[in-house]
This record gives C-alpha cells, sequence and structure tokens, in this order.
C-alpha cells in the first residue's frame, strides 16, 4: 500500500513511522523547515514508553511536483486552518482513485475538503492516540489510544486494508459507520483542555486539578454537549463529562495540549474549528455558549498580541 501523509508534524510523522514499519511506502508532504531536514538526511525517530526507539528512513517532499502521482491513502494531518490551501496544490498532483483521509483536529474538515475533492473519495476519522515532537527528527508517542475512520461510499476495501496495517502497526483502529460521534467524542477532549491549557500555560493534568479549571472545564463541555444534541449528536452530560474529566487525570495529563505549544511558539491555533466551532454552532441552534465564546475571544486575542505581549524579562 503507497501512502502520502500531508503534515509532518508529530502526529504525521508517528502515522508516517507506524504504516512503514508494516512495510507500506510512505512518503510526507510539509514545507521544508529543520524537522523535515533532520527526517531526510538521517530518518525518523520514535520514542515509545520505556524509552524504547524505532528509527525509520522517509522522505519528506517539500513542493507538490516532487510527489509520485499515485497513492492508494492520503492522510490529511496539517492544521485545520491550512487544509484547503494544501489540498488545492496538491490534489492536481494526486491520482482521482486515492482516498482523501482526514485526521486532523476539530470540526469541518470533511466538508473543506468535500468542497475541492471528489465526495466520494473523502473520508474522516479521530484517533485518542498522541505524539509530541522531541527534537528535529525525533517524535515521541504520549498516548495509545485507538483510532477510529468513517466508510467511504467507494473503496472500503482499501479503507479496512489500511486499518489492518494501522492495527499490526500498534495504533488500533477501526473502519465504522458512524464517525459523526467519535469526531465529537475527540472534540469534546480537545474543547475541554486546548484552549484552557494555553491560556493558563498549564499541562492538562494541572489544569483540571485546579479546582477553577474544573469548573470551567465542566462549563465548556455540557455547553458544547447542548450543540452536539442539537446537530443530532446525543450525548448524557455527565457521562461525557466524566470521560474528559478522567483523561485529563489518566491519560493525558502530563501532556501539553497542541494549542499550548502553538501559543508557545506563537502560530496561529485552530480555535476557530474547536471551542469556536461550538459557538459558531449554538449561535446556529439558538444556543448560549458563554464559556466558549471566553475561551476562543481569549485565544484569538493572544494570537493578535505575539508582536506586544509582555515576556517576563522586561
Amino acid at each position: 500500500m503507497k501512502i502520502l501523509i500531508v503534515g509532518a508534524g508529530a502526529m504525521g510523522s508517528l502515522f508516517a513511522a507506524k504504516l512503514a514499519s508494516q512495510g507500506a511506502t510512505v512518503h510526507m508532504y510539509n514545507r521544508k523547515n529543520n524537522h523535515t531536514d533532520k527526517i531526510n538526511m538521517e530518518g525518523l525517530t520514535v520514542l515509545v514508553d520505556g524509552g524504547v526507539n524505532q528509527t525509520v528512513s522517509m522522505t519528506v517532499f517539500h513542493s507538490p511536483e516532487m510527489i509520485d502521482d499515485y497513492y492508494d491513502i492520503v492522510i490529511v494531518l496539517v492544521k485545520a486552518f491550512a487544509t484547503e490551501k494544501v489540498l488545492l496544490s496538491l490534489l492536481p498532483h494526486l491520482n482521482r482513485n486515492s482516498i482523501i483521509l482526514s485526521l486532523q483536529n476539530g470540526l469541518g474538515n470533511a466538508e473543506t475538503i468535500k468542497k475541492i475533492a471528489p465526495k466520494h473519495i473523502v473520508s474522516v476519522g479521530g484517533t485518542e492516540t498522541g505524539a509530541g515532537v522531541i527534537e528535529n527528527g525525533v517524535i515521541a508517542q504520549r498516548a495509545f489510544g485507538k483510532t477510529y475512520i468513517g466508510e467511504t461510499n467507494t473503496n472500503n476495501e482499501k479503507l479496512t486494508h489500511f486499518v489492518q496495517l494501522l492495527s499490526a502497526s500498534g495504533l488500533e483502529s477501526y473502519v465504522v459507520p458512524d464517525i459523526q460521534r467519535v469526531i465529537w467524542n475527540k472534540l469534546m477532549i480537545n474543547i475541554a483542555y486546548n484552549g484552557l491549557t494555553a491560556i493558563t500555560r498549564l499541562r492538562n493534568g494541572d489544569a483540571v486539578r485546579s479546582s477553577q479549571g474544573k469548573r470551567i472545564i465542566e462549563k465548556v463541555v455540557r455547553e458544547a454537549a447542548m450543540v452536539a444534541q442539537a446537530e443530532g449528536i446525543s450525548f448524557h452530560d455527565e457521562e461525557i463529562l466524566r470521560k474528559c474529566i478522567r483523561i485529563g487525570y489518566e491519560d493525558i495529563g502530563e501532556n501539553k495540549s497542541s494549542m499550548l505549544t502553538d501559543i508557545i511558539e506563537k502560530r496561529k491555533t485552530e480555535i476557530d474549528y474547536i471551542n469556536g466551532a461550538v459557538v459558531s454552532l449554538g449561535k446556529k441552534h439558538s444556543i448560549s455558549t458563554p464559556y466558549n465564546e471566553m475561551i476562543t475571544d481569549l485565544i484569538k486575542m493572544i494570537e493578535a498580541s505575539y508582536s506586544i505581549s509582555v515576556s517576563s524579562s522586561k
């Protein structure tokens, strides 16, 4: 199986290494940077629990003209706001029989892709697996959850083969008919922690162990559950809240959220596709979402103030 991974950050690198370990032909596509240069020169190293590491040879392409013309699967793992621009540059160079699979954070990614690619080749999924970049060319797997992928109108045999490869690599994966519930389940975790930890600059576990942080998590999750209900995705408020709290304590407590990393590095965040998406859908259904709106506004305020923010040295 031949696979192109669009986005060579922590998650793109993890999936690339895992799939390559099972004999798949894997290429990555990303803008040129120190991380991708190191991968091209020395390979991609993945660290897992216990310090075990694996290094695989990997090619990262930096321009659309460099990529091959046929891939069975194209996995999209760029930031949500970059999806349309990146895929518009890639699609003329891709075979129309490739499945385009979004494993991105947030809402609206599949809809964005379907605007510019044939709907029948687009799939969307969600993963509970986590990773972080340790240094250039080196990543660490930091969570070991399952990955779920939605069926397409065609080519489900290809998807089945793909998830078999993922599962064999250690990334337990399934093809499921109802992917929207999976997307919302993953979204709830991001809603709970990403914006809050980016604002407070706390790790996930430190945020939920704070009484104030836990109260904010409860508020944003309850608002999101009401919006999900209006969108036809039924959640039991207390059940999804307990899950979010438990995961913060047990599974992702030591992690820095991706949005916190973006804020530290003064990069654009995905807030519009996470808490901001809850706000937008809340307005659509006349549901008040004040806590999600405040989180969204604060993140946008921080983004807009990168050049004038006061540092500890000033």
